[in-house]
């Protein structure tokens, strides 16, 4: 794990926890909006639970990117 990903994670709550950076990684491009930034900074994670469906992989977005999680010193996931 880098520094990034420490940082990352000293802000995923309790509740969370098993979504921290060392369990799921980002595999989409950032194609979803930070509720801070507004802008399009999120990855979609792996998501350990995914069945197969004809739509295509179903990602798990968190609510804030990174930085802003870091910034506002709250848990990525929650809303």
């Amino acid at each position: 794990m880098n520094d990034y990903t420490i940082k990352a994670n000293e802000f995923i709550c309790n509740l969370h926890t098993s979504y921290n950076c060392s369990d799921v990684t980002p595999l989409s491009p950032c194609r979803f909006k930070c509720l801070h930034c507004k802008q399009k900074r999120i990855h979609g994670y792996t998501n350990p639970d995914h069945v197969c469906n004809p739509f295509g992989y179903l990602y798990l977005v968190p609510m804030y990117c990174v930085d802003c999680a870091i910034l506002i010193k709250t848990c990525m996931w929650c809303k």
